[in-house]
C-alpha cells in the first residue's frame, strides 16, 4: 500500500513539474476562459462547456495534489 502511494505521489510530482504538462494545462485553461469570456449572450452551451473544461482541469490538479498529500501523511504516520 505505501509503495503504491509513493509511486502515485512521484508520478504526480513529475507531472506537476513537467514543463510540457504545465504548458498544455495552461493553454487549455486560457482557451476555455477565452471561450467563456468572449461568448455571445445567447451561447449558453459554449459557456457551459468551457466552464466544465475549467472545472475538469481543476479536478486534475486536485487529484495530483491529493496524491502528493497522501505521501506526506504517510511519511508523518511512519515517523511516529
Amino acid at each position: 500500500m505505501s509503495t503504491e502511494i509513493r509511486i502515485k505521489a512521484e508520478e504526480a510530482k513529475r507531472l506537476k513539474n513537467d514543463p510540457a504538462f504545465k504548458g498544455v494545462m495552461a493553454s487549455v485553461r486560457e482557451t476555455q476562459i477565452s471561450v467563456f469570456m468572449n461568448s455571445e449572450a445567447d451561447d449558453v452551451s459554449a459557456r457551459e462547456e468551457a466552464h466544465a473544461m475549467v472545472r475538469a482541469l481543476n479536478q486534475i490538479e486536485v487529484n495530483l495534489d491529493a496524491a502528493i498529500a497522501a505521501e506526506t501523511l504517510l511519511d508523518r504516520k511512519q515517523r511516529k
